[in-house]
């Protein structure tokens, strides 16, 4: 997500990510740590849980002794946190965790319009397309299930789990689980779209376009 911002206003977000780790700003240095940690416990709370209340709060010091904001367009708290995070996390579920929250967020803020839902009183489509804001995700355990049982998948190493993550029309954001079939028809897009022959079975495509993974339209 690319945000322009003015020279003097990233100069200035500069020059305070710099007093912060400096310690030069007082209790306003506090003021903004309690407010990062805040944002970061409301857009990743599973990863926050898991993290634990302490490790959270150096992680969020750590942060801001070695965050520069040198890139003005991707001045981000949250976006920030989740690059600084991803090398520093140990080998675990902590990292698949704050990602996948992230793409979460990502997706719910995406501006790109979602096409009205097919209706199921109208003709078989003969043309389909990818919802716009569908996202992939690979994690090696499943994300319904719990920290133990997340940690005992890895141990197995069990096969990995896909997920197609997306908002539909009326701005819900979904997480669904692939299947082996939904990851083949999936494939079979090209450039995000695909023609149904008569010959295919309508089954996938009418469940598909149901729960909005697909739609029968195109926005331009």
């Amino acid at each position: 997500m690319n945000v322009r911002i003015a020279a003097d206003v990233a100069s200035e977000a500069e020059r305070r990510c710099q007093a912060v780790r400096r310690g030069d700003l007082g209790p306003y240095g506090e003021l903004v740590r309690v407010n990062a940690q805040e944002l970061v416990t409301t857009m990743f709370p599973r990863f926050t849980q898991h993290r634990g209340a302490e490790r959270l709060r150096q992680d969020i010091d750590a942060f801001y002794t070695c965050f520069g904001a040198t890139r003005a367009e991707f001045i981000h708290l949250a976006t920030e946190f989740v690059r600084f995070m991803q090398p520093r996390l140990p080998p675990g579920i902590g990292r698949p965790l704050i990602e996948y929250e992230w793409m979460l967020f990502d997706v719910e803020v995406d501006k790109t319009p979602v096409p009205r839902p097919y209706g199921q009183e109208a003709r078989r489509p003969t043309q389909v397309y990818l919802n716009p804001t569908l996202r992939w995700l690979a994690t090696p355990f499943d994300l319904y299930a719990d920290d133990q049982q997340a940690a005992q998948a890895l141990l197995n190493n069990d096969a990995p789990y896909a997920y197609a993550i997306f908002r539909t029309f009326d701005h819900r954001v979904m997480t669904q689980r692939l299947s082996n079939q939904d990851i083949a028809a999936l494939s079979s897009f090209t450039d995000g779209e695909r023609f149904i022959s008569s010959e295919e079975s309508a089954h996938w495509f009418t469940h598909a376009l149901a729960h909005e993974l697909i739609t029968s339209h195109h926005e331009h």
